[in-house]
């Protein structure tokens, strides 16, 4: 690993940084200078010290970009990053002061001083040239998950699971058993594109995979996953992935399509729960129906082959029942629990205000007090697990909702917040709804739904993309 050091005397005089930062940050804005998007997707960010050059993600694509600093001790001096590089160190923290702790890639250092750590790289930067890379990174960042969200949302994979192996990336959308596998392979391998003309000729000649496309236009593509890996080690169950393929991106680039969002559609780029369905209740079924008479098992037999992946949740917005906040609070619990860095107060403020209000009337008689109480002491990380013990005697609902009150306003009055505070806090929400008898409004549900959308789409995020990275 590479590591350079500025000089001390480089270093700018000792100052308190988030007040310095607070006090001049539209001064450090207004140099920022973005470079339009041009046909290659790129995005180029210029500040004094720093300048990022992004190659953006595409549909089917990673993304990638190259940090050049231009002071006068690491002036030429050029870092190259993977998708999962900024992905995995970048992603996360966006729009925080670096002496937050937010950041995975930044660890700050005595004299205002921070340490950097950019892919294999690792750099002492001075305080401005700190700001400058992150403002940078901000705008790169930003852009950057937007572009993968838009391509989740467009092509419906949200619901599915994301799988990535060696060269392979795709969702996974159900399993079949083996023979039924082979039979849709070999159908599509009879019904090539080339070699005639009825509605059922539209497969591409492709190895293992069924390839849906006419030549010059790419519907979707089909991969089977054997067993635990990527193998053509024969397996009882076949896992169906709808699979993110270079090749569809090139397709789309052939026939001079202006926009990959333009060409989604039944005609164009299918979404993964259209070819879902198209599989289910079209493919399969003629499949079966054009084998039967050399099969000795019947329709209901091969259809009984299918294992679906239910995916039973309503949206947030849709919720009624209180209770069904809780596969969601658990969602945002395992994200806090393993996110091991500080989070921005901003993101968590309307979160507990939000739902410290929608439990507030909670029936005294709920089980478990020594465990709510225990949690909410457990957030003053000065007190040993004997006094949190011990403090939980005597408790009751009336107390514990004092003491999510006092989080509401610590929270108010903090720039971020500890990652173990925050787990610590929806593991006390969930427990309440899970075991609680609620009284709340509607506006009490709506404004807890609204807290709680922006930030478990956000933990839904990072959990999918960041975290595997890191």
């Amino acid at each position: 690993m590479q590591q350079f050091c500025v000089p001390n005397y480089f270093v700018s005089p000792r100052i308190e940084f988030s007040r310095y930062f607070c006090q001049n940050w539209i001064l450090l804005i207004l140099p920022l200078y973005i470079r339009p998007l041009n046909e290659d997707n790129r995005l180029i960010i210029v500040k004094p010290k720093v300048t990022i050059e992004c190659n953006l993600p595409k549909a089917f694509a990673e993304g990638n970009c190259v940090i050049e600093f231009s002071s006068i001790f690491l002036r030429g001096l050029k870092i190259s990053l993977s998708h999962q590089d900024i992905l995995g160190k970048l992603m996360a923290g966006l729009n925080t002061q670096p002496n937050w702790g937010c950041r995975y890639f930044l660890k700050q250092l005595e004299n205002n001083a921070f340490s950097v750590n950019l892919g294999q790289t690792t750099l002492i930067l001075s305080e401005l040239e700190t700001v400058d890379l992150c403002l940078c990174v901000d705008v790169v960042c930003q852009k950057y998950q937007n572009k993968i969200i838009e391509f989740e949302n467009l092509l419906e994979t949200w619901d599915f699971d994301f799988i990535q192996f060696a060269d392979i990336r795709g969702f996974y959308l159900f399993s079949v058993e083996q023979p039924l596998w082979e039979l849709m392979q070999k159908f599509a391998d009879e019904f090539n594109y080339a070699q005639g003309k009825s509605e059922w000729h539209i497969f591409h000649q492709e190895d293992i995979s069924i390839r849906v496309s006419r030549g010059i236009r790419d519907h979707a593509f089909i991969l089977p996953k054997y067993g635990g890996n990527f193998s053509l080690i024969p397996n009882n169950q076949i896992k169906i992935i709808y699979e993110l393929n270079d090749v569809h991106l090139q397709s789309l680039e052939q026939r001079k399509v202006t926009s990959w969002q333009q060409d989604i559609g039944s005609r164009g780029t299918w979404t993964a729960i259209y070819t879902k369905k198209w599989l289910l209740e079209k493919y399969i079924p003629k499949v079966i129906d054009y084998y039967s008479e050399k099969s000795p098992l019947s329709e209901v037999e091969w259809l009984s082959k299918i294992m679906i992946y239910q995916y039973e949740r309503g949206s947030i917005i849709e919720i009624n029942d209180i209770r069904d906040f809780i596969p969601y609070l658990r969602d945002i619990q395992s994200w806090l629990h393993i996110y091991k860095a500080n989070i921005a107060a901003s993101l968590l403020r309307p979160y507990y205000k939000a739902f410290t209000d929608l439990v507030r009337n909670t029936d005294s008689a709920i089980m478990g007090m020594d465990y709510i109480i225990g949690n909410l002491h457990g957030i003053e990380w000065k007190n040993t697990r004997e006094q949190v013990n011990n403090n939980s005697l005597g408790w009751t609902f009336k107390d514990a909702l004092v003491y999510l009150d006092a989080q509401i306003t610590r929270i108010n009055n903090c720039e971020y917040e500890n990652c173990l505070k925050a787990d610590l806090m929806t593991r006390t929400y969930i427990w309440i709804i899970e075991h609680g008898k609620i009284s709340f409004s509607q506006s009490q549900m709506n404004a807890a739904k609204q807290a709680l959308l922006t930030l478990w789409e956000l933990s839904r995020f990072e959990m999918r993309h960041v975290y595997p990275n890191r």
